[in-house]
């Protein structure tokens, strides 16, 4: 029972205890802190550890691997052991080279993977046996074959001899059959020896092994592990912080030919790709959210009926992850009542949380949605007037109306929002949009990670690139020092031709070539510049203070909120922040005064801060890797065609 006050304009989170501790743990082990590290050390051992006995075990080396093939894989399998050997060789591999924790089995893609492995494996046994085991070759494998049968027989009935000697007869070469408990049992004895002479040696093995995997990453090996890894089902960078991963409901885009790009390019007075390039992908669950929401408000209404609260319900509104249902209640003080109800009423309403809070005498509840809408930026393209170089796509607000950033208006960004939160989605659909709608002649991206964003890389293939992503750290503060360098040149220009802004600039050139494009800084992870550094602060401050009038817009990405985020230097030089969900209380309370930032949803849910005092509500768009590939392929493909008419 709650003993918690609610207080005028504050937001509560009520949630099962059970369920908030557990999520409490997942939230733990998500964060990329040395203890995920280590983790996923032990887990990279583990997997090749057991690489490691899989092979031996299919070799029948002696003293380790020809019992458990005998006893274990042939008792148990017979001869199809082979099949299953090759089955786990690949799921070991696989969870190699992916480290996830994923049921294999259920994917079909692996499934049809190692269908086609055997298949080709039987084929090329069938292909070397027909064509080669007929010649002297055969003679060869056959007495190398033999030498080793008769190596391995010698060395087991030695073992056999010297460990089991009252129950192992050389000559009759028989054991007492014990069936599987007893023959496990027997090797096991067996183990305590042999398994200890080479542990200091597999030990050299498993380490030198780890040390080439985690070195060795260059672009034939990544090029091997993301083909070998997509074959079976999986991919290289899909793991739980990839906010942009393929679910499974996702709506898949739709895939135009080059010649249709090219074809539209053609035209005269198509500037941009058309919107009708763009995939649909939104998922619409407005309708069924909103009869569930109906049934919690009957559902509310009653349970404030039982606990004589007089309440009204005034409004219901559906947003894409959540329903908030507004009631007037006669009695402030019934409110407190609610509170010490909340328990019961989660056991009502058969949901694990809401968030509850109060404006005077109008309370409004929080409820998740049980199916999740999902927004396209085809939805936000259609349903408003996208003006050339001014706008870039955020989401919907909490009226449900397009919410847009003004990228005149706005020069300094800075989107806040742990992993998970949907602020790497975020800042992908402002990037991305901003590139549909403006030519590379007109803007061009320059992308610094400082932690190590998977999904930048992807906009390497944009012509609107200045330079690849960035994400080695010296890289990206020589890149900054040469952005100081472009805004010394800016600024003598402009100076020189009596201009105050980018535009003034371009409307007194004559000549095309001498225009100069807007730039787009984008810098993931830049608490981490600024940790322990006042050259860095300073170089990012004259960005963050003259950049605009030069034409240079910067977006700032961190997943925490520290001191080096709340700088005074950098923080009010910010004209737009997007808060998405945050790490902690701690966090919460830096950013809002309060937990709002704790209570979010995650998956985009945040609030937009532009100005003193107004905060709105929003949920981003949504956007997963195959769709954002194939908008960067149309953007690409349509602005080259349109550069080589030109």
């Amino acid at each position: 029972m709650s003993t918690k006050i609610l207080e005028a304009n504050e937001t509560i989170k009520v949630e099962n205890p059970k369920k908030a501790s557990e999520k409490l743990f997942d939230d733990l082990n998500a964060l990329p802190e040395v203890k995920t590290r280590t983790r996923k050390q032990f887990l990279l051992i583990l997997n090749l550890l057991s690489l490691f006995f899989i092979g031996i075990f299919l070799a029948r080396v002696p003293y380790i691997g020809s019992y458990p093939d005998a006893y274990i894989f042939e008792f148990l399998f017979g001869n199809t052991k082979y099949i299953l050997y090759i089955f786990l060789l690949i799921w070991s591999i696989f969870k190699i080279f992916s480290l996830r924790i994923v049921r294999l089995f259920t994917t079909k893609r692996f499934i049809l993977g190692y269908v086609l492995l055997i298949i080709g494996l039987l084929l090329t046994f069938a292909i070397i046996q027909k064509h080669f085991l007929s010649t002297d070759i055969e003679v060869n494998l056959k007495s190398y074959m033999e030498g080793f049968t008769n190596w391995a027989n010698n060395t087991q009935n030695q073992v056999y001899h010297h460990f089991f000697p009252n129950i192992w007869s050389p000559e009759s070469e028989s054991f007492i059959d014990a069936g599987i408990i007893g023959t496990l049992l027997v090797i096991a004895w067996a183990y305590i020896a042999t398994v200890l002479l080479g542990l200091a040696a597999l030990i050299l093995i498993v380490l030198s092994f780890s040390i080439f995997l985690r070195r060795k990453n260059g672009r034939i090996i990544i090029f091997f592990k993301k083909w070998l890894i997509h074959l079976l089902g999986g991919d290289l960078y899909n793991h739980v912080y990839d906010e942009l991963s393929v679910k499974k409901h996702d709506v898949s885009p739709i895939i135009h030919q080059s010649t249709q790009i090219q074809k539209e390019a053609n035209k005269i007075g198509q500037l941009t790709p058309p919107i009708s390039f763009l995939t649909d992908t939104s998922i619409d669950s407005y309708y069924d959210n909103k009869n569930q929401a109906q049934k919690f408000e009957q559902t509310i209404s009653k349970f404030l009926k039982k606990i004589e609260i007089d309440a009204s319900c005034q409004n219901i509104v559906v947003m894409p992850q959540y329903v908030e249902i507004i009631f007037e209640i006669a009695n402030v003080q019934g409110i407190d009542e609610i509170l010490k109800n909340q328990n019961q009423l989660l056991t009502i309403l058969k949901i694990d949380r809401f968030n509850i809070s109060r404006k005077g005498n109008i309370v409004m509840f929080e409820i998740p949605n049980k199916t999740i809408s999902k927004i396209s930026i085809r939805q936000i393209f259609n349903t408003t007037k996208i003006e050339q170089n001014d706008k870039s796509i955020v989401g919907l607000t909490l009226e449900n109306t397009p919410l847009q950033l003004d990228m005149k208006k706005n020069h300094n960004i800075l989107i806040v929002g742990k992993r998970g939160s949907g602020a790497a989605m975020l800042l992908t659909v402002l990037l991305i949009s901003y590139a549909y709608i403006n030519p590379p002649t007109n803007v061009e991206y320059i992308l610094l990670s400082l932690i190590g964003d998977k999904t930048l890389k992807s906009f390497d293939n944009l012509p609107h690139m200045l330079t690849p992503t960035l994400n080695n750290f010296e890289a990206c503060i020589n890149k900054l020092h040469q952005v100081m360098d472009e805004m010394k040149e800016r600024e003598n220009k402009f100076k020189d031709a009596g201009a105050k802004t980018l535009e003034d600039f371009n409307r007194f050139q004559s000549n095309p070539h001498s225009k100069l494009k807007k730039i787009i800084l984008v810098i993931s992870g830049f608490d981490n510049l600024l940790r322990n550094s006042l050259q860095n602060l300073e170089i990012l401050h004259n960005i963050l203070k003259q950049g605009p009038e030069l034409g240079i817009n910067t977006i700032l990405l961190s997943i925490n909120v520290n001191n080096e985020l709340l700088e005074p230097k950098i923080y009010e030089l910010i004209d737009v922040k997007f808060v998405l969900q945050l790490e902690s209380e701690h966090e919460s309370l830096k950013i809002f005064d309060n937990y709002r930032g704790l209570q979010l949803y995650g998956n985009g849910d945040g609030y937009c801060f532009e100005g003193e005092n107004e905060k709105i509500r929003f949920q981003t768009c949504y956007l997963n890797i195959n769709e954002l590939t194939e908008i960067i392929r149309i953007i690409a493909t349509f602005y080259k065609t349109k550069d080589q008419i030109n």
